[in-house]
Order: structure tokens, then sequence, then C-alpha cells
């Protein structure tokens, strides 16, 4: 009991006091971590491709065909439709691994991801390849779609 009154006795002496022993000191006045105002606004990085000319002569004809291609009505496959982004990038690599002649895209409507195949004019061709990928993806199906112009 005396022991629990001693203890009482020096806890409501030091209650009031600061804990200075425990609070580091800090220096009134701005933080070093202030941000000043900048004198020059800084000027943009502009990047600068150095070519050699026939690699010039390259890109240059690379970006004509580009532009020439077009958007027409044709067909492609859709072997996916999945709310996961993964399973859909998994088809994706998959499919560009095992057919690298096919062009593959993966579009995304709210909430669905859909992985398609092809750039088919004609419905013919477009059901030829619907047969071999049938074996791997049970529910591919063709759907009409703008394609690139071959």
């Amino acid at each position: 009991m005396r022991s629990l009154c001693v203890l009482i006795t020096l806890l409501s002496l030091s209650w009031g006091q600061r804990y200075v022993k425990f609070r580091p000191s800090v220096p009134l006045g701005p933080l070093s971590t202030q941000e000043y105002p900048r004198l020059v606004e800084p000027k943009p990085i502009q990047p600068v491709m150095v070519m050699p000319p026939e690699l010039q002569a390259l890109y240059e004809k690379y970006l004509s065909e580009q532009r020439q291609r077009q958007l027409v009505p044709g067909y492609r496959i859709q072997v996916l439709g999945t709310t996961e982004k993964a399973v859909a990038d998994s088809a994706r690599f998959y499919l560009l691994e095992t057919y690298p002649e096919l062009p593959v895209y993966v579009t995304y409507e709210v909430p669905i991801y859909r992985v398609r195949v092809g750039d088919f004019v004609d419905k013919a061709e477009a059901n030829r390849w619907l047969e071999i990928l049938r074996y791997e993806f049970r529910g591919a199906f063709i759907v009409p779609d703008q394609v690139m112009k071959p």
C-alpha cells in the first residue's frame, strides 16, 4: 500500500511538467524547404533526331505509306470478351506469339475488354481463320468492323 502511495505521489508531481527531455527543440522561423520563386521560366527540352540519310529516307517512306492506309468496312474475329485486363493481355500475347501474321486488337468499352484479330475485307477469309481459331477459342465469332485497307 505504501508503494502505491509513493507511485501516485511521484506521478502527480511530474504530471504538470513539460517533457523537455523527449521533445526535440525546433528553431522558430521559416523552414529550409520553403520554395523560392523562379526568376526565369525554364525552356522546354526539344528532342533532336539525328539519322543517317538512308534511314531518314526509309522513315519518310514508312510515314507516307501509313498516311495512305485508310479504314474500310470489313470483318474481325472476336476471340475473347472479359472484364479482367490481365486475361485480355494474356490472350493478346498468346495470339501475337502463335499467329504473328494476324494483327491483334484489344479494345475497352466499360466494363468489357474485347480481343479481336485480323483485318479481313471479305467474309470468306474471315471464316477460314475462324475455323482455325475455334480450336483454341471456342467462343470466337466474326464481327463487322472498320479494318485497315491492305
